[in-house]
């Protein structure tokens, strides 16, 4: 989408108001900062309408961009326009319309209900205790060990893939290099090429099977052989991050909230008949 299109775009989404010059004129207190036209607006509307530009598209205030005021009053004149010629009333563009609206709407509720969920520390820190090892944050490697098709082809049985996970656990606690073996001997080509290396997660996050087995041990540390879906795991610690409320009670929160108003929406939507019939659009009577 061109800046140019986006700009209509968010200003469409934005479903402001404006007050007529008449009314500025016939005795209002309001000084008006931006005239197009028959329609004005004041110091709060513009401050309304700036936010709102920056919130849905990025693009700067009238004020730091003129380009973005000539695109405003043209947008103004054509709605102008639109109206006289009553496109506004043709059934796509009142769709359209209604579409635009609705979403704003909606969005503006969902910010509601995240804002006026009843979540206190309290039940952050009741959260925290419930899931221990969940919210720690873990910087991984791993050697995988494929039980059935290998990297080069082969087959491997589920004996023969925990005796090379036991030997690697060997080679390690004697000394070896973590990322120098998981580059030569790891069925993970993608983490492989990177020593084994994964990208930084919650404990939530991890797979179940292995996160009693890291969750005890310390920076530095190498799991013995863990039995995935698809075969043996050496694991790496590279680093753990303890959760705290300190560091985690704004995330944990924020979670909190989403859930609450997705339980919310679940609620109103079990309370809220939909119903669809397909058959009249065809002209088909439902039977």
């Amino acid at each position: 989408m061109t800046p140019h299109r986006r700009f209509f775009y968010a200003v469409a989404l934005i479903g402001i108001t404006a007050m007529p010059v008449a009314s500025s004129l016939a005795g209002d207190p309001s000084p008006t900062t931006l005239r197009v036209g028959d329609t004005a607006l004041s110091p709060q509307q513009y401050r309304d309408v700036a936010v709102a530009l920056q919130e849905t598209s990025g693009l700067p205030s009238f004020a730091e961009d003129a380009d973005q005021l000539k695109q405003f009053a043209q947008m103004e004149v054509l709605a102008v326009r639109a109206r006289k010629d009553r496109l506004d009333q043709d059934h796509a563009i009142a769709a359209k319309i209604r579409i635009a609206i609705d979403n704003v709407l909606a969005r503006a509720e969902r910010d509601h209900l995240y804002a006026s969920a009843p979540i206190t520390n309290d039940d952050v820190k009741q959260r925290m205790d419930s899931h221990p090892n969940a919210y720690d944050e873990y910087q991984l490697s791993h050697i995988f060990i494929a039980i059935g098709p290998t990297k080069n082809g082969g087959q491997r049985s589920e004996h023969d893939a925990l005796l090379k996970a036991q030997q690697i656990k060997k080679k390690l606690d004697a000394g070896a290099d973590f990322a120098s073996l998981a580059q030569t001997e790891s069925d993970d080509p993608q983490t492989a090429k990177d020593g084994g290396e994964l990208p930084p997660m919650l404990g939530m996050f991890v797979a179940t099977e292995f996160l009693p087995a890291i969750s005890q041990l310390h920076d530095g540390d190498v799991t013995a052989p863990v039995r995935g879906a698809k075969g043996y795991h050496v694991i790496l610690v590279q680093q753990k991050v303890a959760a705290t409320f300190e560091n985690r009670h704004k995330m944990i929160e924020s979670l909190m909230r989403d859930e609450a108003v997705d339980s919310t929406i679940a609620q109103w939507m079990q309370s809220t008949p939909v119903e669809f019939n397909k058959a009249t659009l065809d002209g088909r009577t439902a039977k």
